[in-house]
């Protein structure tokens, strides 16, 4: 079994978690308040800022040319899913601007801050590390909703499935497992460790996140002088 495959077979009691988050439940059967999915869509916008930032490190991490165009097919895929995010907004009324003005919640900021710092003080391996959660997750967590229940012509979050159901998004995640991989065969078990560790944490952000978002958590805030 490959290092990421290894990676995955232990991220997977978080996924079966995922799958029953309220969320996510909302979502595959139709009845997501719409608060919270609005609400998803503005913390979710500028992470995938972020996202972009971390793909940046890994460019400049990189010394093969084979890794550059892994990053850059992220960024790619991540130009494509703000895209999304952004047709979806317009759909609830929400502009560009209202996605990137609103906060992120505690747990996406820190979610953030986590692959930022990974990619900015770790290996090109740690880069991948901090992303692949991500990559897996939602690409994951709605093939086996789709699993559980068919989504009709009428259903309010069809649009959504479309896009995040795509196994066009499950293929591109291989380049990223196929990347880690290869930066696993060069490192030190004291690195792989590392590496894992990251993976693990981002998700576990992953999995905690869908209750901020169905809750749609805020700051705690005082009144300041």
């Amino acid at each position: 079994m490959s290092f990421s495959q290894q990676l995955l077979a232990k991220a997977e009691p978080y996924m079966q978690s995922q799958v029953k988050k309220p969320f996510l439940q909302g979502l595959i059967n139709g009845d997501l308040p719409a608060e919270s999915f609005q609400y998803w869509l503005r913390v979710d916008y500028p992470y995938l800022h972020n996202f972009v930032k971390v793909c940046a490190l890994g460019i400049l991490k990189a010394d093969d040319p084979q890794d550059v165009e892994v990053f850059l097919g992220h960024i790619r895929g991540v130009q494509d899913e703000m895209r999304d995010h952004e047709k979806h907004a317009a759909a609830q009324g929400l502009t560009r601007e209202d996605l990137l003005n609103y906060p992120m919640g505690p747990l996406k900021y820190s979610y953030t801050r986590h692959q930022l710092a990974s990619a900015y003080h770790g290996s090109l391996g740690d880069v991948q590390a901090a992303l692949m959660a991500c990559q897996w997750g939602y690409g994951e967590a709605v093939r086996r909703l789709l699993q559980t229940k068919k989504v009709t012509e009428d259903h309010p979050y069809k649009e959504w499935f479309a896009f995040h159901g795509d196994p066009v998004h499950r293929e591109n995640a291989k380049t990223a497992y196929a990347l880690l991989d290869r930066q696993a065969a060069q490192s030190t078990e004291q690195q792989m460790d590392r590496m894992a560790e990251i993976f693990l944490t981002s998700v576990r952000h992953e999995t905690m996140l869908w209750d901020e978002y169905y809750n749609m958590t805020q700051w705690e805030r005082y009144p300041e002088s």
